[in-house]
């Protein structure tokens, strides 16, 4: 019975803890693909200064950190599309499904997407660091060179992403202020245009200018009238009425009457083409252009403005750490492998090895 149970305790021994180690300790050391790991650091800054071109490597303005874009960023890096765009770009899945690597490391061919998206998190990792403000990626594939291309199209496409995001702010901030300018503009050419063609169909460039014609002629008139009129008074006290020249002064007289009629009818009258109706339109047309110049004026200003502020809202993706290429591979840890494979095998076999002698106190 003794050697029953000797027998069966070395039994356990090796089929639980011996073949275990030994199996983890030749797939960790010789079947065990390599993983090489291509690493970057990268940041968003925000402009704070007068507008610059985007650009990976500009670092000569002052600028700030902001944690949700670089937030936002990582979870684009993180995403499904990210995948299909690196697997569009360069074959990743398949990649990741070569033959050449272990059955345990290697995706399973074909698999479905859910799960080649479950794989590729674990191979492609992002990390931010909040103290530092710093996004970190790494990049694990059986190649390091091809990781480098992995990691290269990922920053890439960032770019791409930023670039889209200050499009976006772009369109919202500066498309609402554009089109209300080319609606002032317009406005504002339509009142002047109104007043050319006022000018034109009355024959008139100012009414002030014609009032003070006008003025001026009734005023010559009145001097003219008031010179007939002393002349006749002379004239009737060596003549009588019926002379040839008191009737020419008579007539001159009543000419200059009637012209002063007429050029008053012209500043004021009942009719719509008097100067004081054409001065009322004609100040009404100025009033609409001068409101439509200011309105012009304040939108071109807020449009200004607000170029000026998206310019400082733009973000600017800046790497801090270029992407490496491995000189050898990290991965997978063969001592944890092991180590950690042992630990298991050894609670395993330990807790069998106390089930069954428990089990043998109570039969």
């Amino acid at each position: 019975m003794a050697k029953i149970q000797l027998s069966l305790s070395r039994l356990l021994l090796i089929v639980l803890l011996i073949i275990p180690v030994i199996l983890v300790i030749i797939y960790a050391v010789l079947v065990a693909t390599d993983r090489f790991e291509s690493g970057a650091s990268v940041y968003i800054t925000e402009e704070q200064g007068a507008s610059s071109a985007l650009d990976l490597s500009s670092l000569g303005f002052t600028t700030t950190s902001n944690s949700r874009e670089i937030m936002v960023l990582k979870a684009f890096i993180d995403s499904q599309g990210m995948m299909m765009r690196l697997d569009k770009d360069l074959h990743l899945l398949d990649h990741f499904s070569s033959s050449g690597a272990d059955i345990f490391s290697r995706l399973e061919t074909g698999a479905p997407i859910e799960i080649a998206y479950e794989y590729y998190k674990k191979r492609i990792k992002t990390n931010f660091d909040d103290q530092a403000q710093l996004l970190e990626i790494s990049v694990q594939t059986f190649d390091n060179e091809f990781s480098k291309k992995v990691l290269d199209r990922i920053l890439a496409h960032s770019q791409d992403f930023i670039d889209q995001l200050n499009e976006q702010i772009k369109s919202s901030q500066l498309l609402f202020f554009q089109a209300e300018v080319k609606t002032s503009e317009n406005e504002l050419i339509e009142a002047r245009n109104r007043l050319t063609e006022f000018q034109r169909e009355n024959a008139i460039f100012s009414t002030d200018l014609a009032t003070k014609t006008i003025g001026g002629t009734i005023s010559g008139l009145e001097q003219q009238l008031a010179a007939r009129q002393a002349d006749l008074s002379s004239r009737l006290g060596v003549l009588d009425e019926s002379s040839p020249t008191v009737k020419r002064i008579r007539a001159e007289i009543e000419a200059l009457k009637d012209q002063i009629n007429k050029e008053n009818a012209r500043l004021a009258s009942d009719k719509g083409n008097s100067l004081s109706e054409l001065d009322s339109k004609f100040r009404e047309i100025e009033l609409l252009i001068e409101y439509k110049t200011l309105r012009y004026k304040a939108n071109l200003q807020a449009y200004e403005q607000a170029q000026l502020d998206t310019a400082r809202r733009l973000r600017f993706l800046t790497i801090v750490a270029e992407p490496t290429v491995a000189e050898s591979a990290l991965y997978p840890d063969r001592i944890y492998m092991v180590i950690t494979g042992s630990i298991l095998a050894f609670v395993f076999y330990f807790l069998v090895t106390i089930s069954i002698a428990i089990i043998r106190e109570h039969s």
